[in-house]
């Protein structure tokens, strides 16, 4: 009786198994086709459909793509399409191997029609994650649309954090340039994790001009530690006390020593020993004009260092006496005015960042392209000797190696020796991208260390390194940006940010992460500067980046740069003299004047506030 009760429950149990198993089958195969054939995107509203914008993603997107895998990974990347239930194909794209740009493994779309310039745009897709190798599981993807063919100019890129829940993506966007059917392309690239991701639903709508920006629908974006009182913040506003402040005295004392109760001290920082800068765009600083003027005034308002933003680089500053003209009278002007001014760039490596005449040189003789490249960088440097704090020597040398197809790799130390012996006092910066601001922001760091400690190793006297700190519309969060800069710790130079900005329409998002973003800057010990790619709409490289609209309104990310920058980091005191004769106070480090006065008499003395300051002794007359 045993043995049969033993065996007929054991049967029971197989059967039980096999019918949980064949239930949870048929509830995964269920709930797996609700998923694909039920995902769908709202339509356009009624106030979009009226004008008529039409969708130009290839009505054929299932057979018509393309799809790269340049990653030489040990195997190969795959891309699948089935179609679903309402008839959108659903791409599969399982990535196996990290590569060292996103952009080894990508596919596309043509387009059905051309498009014009300045035409509004709206792409929308679905996209989710089905596994992703890293510790949150979400995938990141690159989406862009750009020129199909070189020089890949692209109208809009932005990076996608994808979970395993759907999301619907709505990305507008104004096309750069015109591109006619075929020289187009709609990309998604997938190389910065191990990762599978599904997307479908694509949609690409032309309104040409017949809407704007603002009317289009909008994902929502955000980042962790974004709340209110988020523990990180917190941490990193005690830090920057500790590491930015330090103790004001002021002892007021009279003719003969004695202290001076009752006197009136105001203590005005002049300069932050911090670089608080921005790209200044040199032809409207050399003009005369309304926008030039209030120009200037937002200039001297927001910042304490500036750096010429194209009138340096190889193109502009060959492009004759008029062009350089332009540059020196901007230069002069913030030189006039107490800036203290970065140059960029010395070397730009890359032929498409050069005159026609580098490419054309370095395929004829590569000794006359050697010969070149130093005349300019020697007739930049004779130009600013001794007026410029630092230089980017070399700009974007992971990404732009054109020139030492010609020149040998060890041509890149004598660049830095040659700016060396130039201008012995300059900081030499070497100045790169792709860090901060994604999942490959670690992988991308510990390449740029390792070119750097090459360079290094081989003479070159790098002094400094600039992270050029673009921003796209899913922000990093703030506690991964500070573990990227941990990550310079060991190899002890100063880091600045170069090139900040941050291009999304969201206005409260940029603001609140403009403001999340300096905070985990400012809180680091190894970064020692923060600029800003421009600050003004119709001057800025990527307009929705700017921090006053072309009417010169500001928009909420220029108060968060007033209320952090210019007030709460820029110290100014008004106070009165103790018993002692004494005002004690705290202060970020920097540059003071201070002004006492008393019964009508007025002294005024500079100070400079250090971690080793001593106390101030003013003496009234």
């Amino acid at each position: 009786m045993i043995l049969v009760y033993s065996y007929s429950c054991c049967f029971n149990l197989e059967i039980v198994c096999m019918m949980k198993k064949i239930v949870i089958f048929f509830l995964f195969v269920f709930c797996k086709a609700v998923i694909v054939s039920g995902q769908t995107i709202a339509p356009l509203t009624p106030e979009l459909k009226k004008v008529e914008p039409v969708n130009i993603f290839p009505t054929d997107a299932g057979t018509a793509f393309k799809f790269d895998d340049r990653s030489n990974g040990s195997k190969t990347s795959t891309f699948d399409v089935k179609a679903q239930v309402n008839g959108a194909p659903l791409f599969t794209a399982e990535i196996f191997t990290v590569a060292k740009s996103h952009y080894a493994i990508q596919n596309s779309w043509i387009p059905a029609a051309p498009i014009k310039k300045g035409d509004v745009l709206l792409a929308r897709f679905s996209i989710r994650s089905i596994y992703a190798k890293q510790e949150s599981g979400e995938a990141v993807v690159y989406f862009y649309v750009q020129q199909a063919n070189a020089p890949n100019d692209k109208s809009v890129i932005t990076d996608l954090s994808a979970g395993p829940e759907w999301k619907n993506m709505d990305i507008s966007f104004v096309a750069a340039r015109d591109m006619e059917v075929g020289e187009a392309a709609v990309c998604f690239s997938y190389a910065a994790l191990a990762q599978k991701v599904e997307i479908t639903n694509l949609q690409l709508w032309n309104f040409e001009n017949k809407a704007t920006l603002a009317q289009m629908p909008v994902t929502r974006f955000t980042y962790k530690g974004r709340e209110a009182n988020a523990s990180w913040r917190n941490e990193a506003l005690k830090r920057i006390d500790s590491i930015r402040t330090a103790p004001i005295q002021i002892n007021v004392v009279d003719a003969h020593g004695k202290p001076v109760s009752g006197a009136k001290v105001e203590v005005k920082m002049v300069e932050s020993a911090f670089i608080w800068g921005t790209a200044a765009n040199e032809a409207t600083l050399a003009n005369d004009s309304q926008d030039s003027k209030n120009y200037k005034r937002i200039f001297k308002e927001f910042f304490n260092t500036a750096v010429i933003e194209n009138g340096f680089k190889w193109p502009r500053w060959s492009a004759g006496p008029e062009r350089q003209a332009e540059t020196k009278k901007a230069f002069e002007w913030l030189e006039q005015n107490g800036f203290r001014q970065r140059g960029h760039n010395l070397v730009w490596p890359g032929f498409k960042f050069s005159p026609r005449i580098a490419k054309e040189t370095a395929e004829k003789d590569t000794a006359a392209f050697r010969k070149i490249i130093e005349e300019d960088v020697r007739t930049k440097m004779a130009y600013t000797k001794g007026r410029v704090i630092a230089w980017d020597v070399i700009n974007e040398l992971l990404h732009e190696r054109d020139f030492l197809k010609y020149l040998p790799s060890n041509e890149t130390v004598r660049w830095f020796q040659l700016a060396k012996e130039i201008d012995p006092d300059a900081q030499l910066f070497i100045n790169e991208y792709s860090m901060l601001n994604s999942i490959a922001s670690p992988r991308n760091i510990k390449s740029y260390l390792d070119t750097i400690t090459m360079l290094r190793a081989n003479g070159a006297p790098i002094e400094a390194i600039g992270i050029q700190g673009h921003v796209g519309r899913q922000p990093r969060n703030p506690e991964q940006v500070i573990s990227d800069l941990n990550l310079f710790k060991p190899i002890g130079l100063p880091v600045q940010i170069t090139e900040f900005d941050i291009n999304m329409i969201d206005e409260d998002l940029q603001a609140d992460y403009t403001r999340d973003f300096l905070i985990a800057c400012y809180s680091h010990p190894v970064v020692t500067g923060f600029t800003i790619w421009g600050f003004w709409q119709s001057k800025h490289w990527k307009p929705d980046a700017a921090m006053f609209r072309t009417d010169w309104s500001p928009k909420p990310n220029a108060a968060i740069w007033r209320e952090w920058v210019n007030n709460k980091w820029k110290t100014n005191i008004t106070s009165t003299t103790n018993r002692e004769g004494k005002v004690e106070s705290n202060g970020h480090l920097g540059k003071y004047e201070v002004k006492v006065t008393k019964d009508g008499n007025s002294t005024t003395a500079s100070y400079e506030l250090s971690k080793d300051a001593k106390p101030v002794l003013i003496q009234l007359k």
